[in-house]
């Protein structure tokens, strides 16, 4: 798995640009998915550290596909999404939830806090 690479799988184009402008800024790897139709394919052959989705979409039910990517992978999931309904579903579940739209800043503190390795201070024992 490589810690600097996250699938990120967002239906709007522009916001999917918008975030993975800021990711490559920083120094990670972005694998764009417009759709959930190839996003095991991907999550196989990329190994991502972590997958940012947002959960509505027009394919899929952003929720259910969560629960299969968590039963299947080892991979923690970032939910971003407009609906706070949803993100309250979700919150049981995803390593991290956040409401769009979220600043720069905010995003990649995010992500950052996400791929931090374990610490002393944020291992439980």
């Amino acid at each position: 798995m490589a810690s600097n690479t996250i699938l990120l799988l967002e239906d709007d184009q522009p916001l999917r640009e918008y975030y993975s402008l800021n990711l490559e800024a920083n120094n990670y790897e972005v694998i764009q998915a417009e759709n959930s139709e190839q996003i095991i394919e991907l999550i196989e052959k990329h190994q991502p550290a972590l997958i940012i989705t947002d959960l509505v979409m027009p394919d899929h039910d952003g929720l259910e596909g969560i629960f299969k990517l968590i039963g299947k992978y080892q991979i923690p999931v970032m939910v971003i999404s407009a609906y706070p309904e949803f993100i309250q579903l979700s919150k049981p579940v995803v390593a991290a939830t956040y409401l769009k739209p979220l600043s720069a800043e905010e995003f990649i503190r995010a992500v950052a806090n996400l791929l931090a390795p374990p610490t002393a201070s944020n291992t439980v024992r």
